[in-house]
């Protein structure tokens, strides 16, 4: 039932009737025992009625149920032969081929999509330095298997004393050297834990990491002319532009985590309270993770054809790069 509520939603952007359920979901019950069934999921909150006469909405908690519990739709045809056909006909250097694809990807989906270029994030650690440039402030040093070194300015809330720093700059060899540099793969319980009272020192630091993990990879949105379609209110739209221009929350919002993810900008700690649903997945370049890429939508998208569109577009795209 909470699944073919949702799905009229999605559908019609309109608060759903039990009538419109009953129909959905074509059950020989009574219209009245929707009705009960509906209030029993408005008292676990899992959908609102926005007053008494109307039908109900899906709230986040609906749609995340949805979301955990879906099956990806099969392309169009059309759209599968156009996806063939641009990888064929694509022989761009990298940056042109991350553009474009993200043009590709928001055409086939009608949403904003996002690339994110292979950066030092998917690289392994191999050495890392904080050296004292002042009272309050530290350079971190970062150098990769590939040999490529990433530089970033630590600022402390307070001076900080050098053998502090160097007790700092050992965690941080303990926890990231030999290990792929991605800054989101530890929680915030377990760095506290770690640091213990320089935890305060230590996360000024691992902010720096995160910046140098990001600072190579480059970002490419396309779509966005689309948003006004997608978002009926242009406040909205004006918040999610923010986003996208945002590069730091671009990366958070795309979830780093490997594979298909689904995140809702409610989830995110310190994130935009704003009708935002991703669906982003890695992309693997020689059979390792490389980059991801995703659609930007409402929470009421059409997540069946946006999951196969993401893990269809980037199958593709890490083969052409690979290859």
């Amino acid at each position: 039932m909470l699944r073919a509520l949702v799905e009229e939603h999605i559908r019609t952007g309109e608060p759903v009737s039990s009538r419109a359920v009953l129909a959905a979901t074509g059950i020989n019950v009574s219209a009245a025992t929707i009705r009960n069934d509906l209030a029993a999921l408005e008292k676990e909150g899992y959908v609102v009625q926005p007053h008494t006469s109307a039908g109900r909405l899906p709230t986040a908690r609906a749609y995340r149920y949805y979301v955990d519990h879906l099956r990806p739709a099969r392309l169009a045809a059309a759209n599968r032969h156009r996806i063939t056909d641009f990888f064929s006909s694509m022989h761009s250097e990298l940056g042109k081929l991350l553009k474009a694809t993200s043009e590709l990807l928001s055409e086939i989906t009608h949403y904003p999509a996002v690339v994110v270029g292979p950066g030092v994030s998917e690289e392994t650690t191999r050495a890392i330095h904080l050296v004292p440039t002042g009272a309050q402030t530290a350079l971190l040093v970062l150098v990769t298997d590939a040999g490529r070194v990433g530089q970033e300015i630590c600022r402390f809330d307070h001076p900080v004393d050098p053998e502090d720093l160097e007790e700092v700059e050992r965690l941080l060899i303990r926890l990231i050297t030999g290990e792929r540099l991605d800054p989101g793969g530890i929680t915030a319980d377990a760095r506290r834990e770690a640091a213990g009272q320089l935890y305060g020192v230590f996360e000024r630091a691992w902010e720096a990491v995160g910046r140098a993990s990001r600072a190579s990879a480059e970002v490419y949105v396309g779509g966005t002319p689309q948003m006004t379609n997608v978002w009926e209110d242009l406040s909205t739209v004006h918040r999610v532009l923010e986003v996208l221009e945002r590069e730091a929350m671009l990366f958070t919002v795309l979830a780093r985590a490997p594979g298909t993810t689904i995140q809702f900008a409610t989830e995110i700690p310190g994130g935009p309270e704003v009708d935002i649903a991703v669906v982003s997945a890695t992309y693997d370049v020689a059979g390792a993770p490389a980059g991801k890429l995703g659609v930007i939508g409402p929470m009421r998208m059409d997540y069946r054809t946006a999951i196969t569109a993401v893990e269809t577009v980037g199958q593709r795209l890490g083969d052409q790069i690979g290859s």
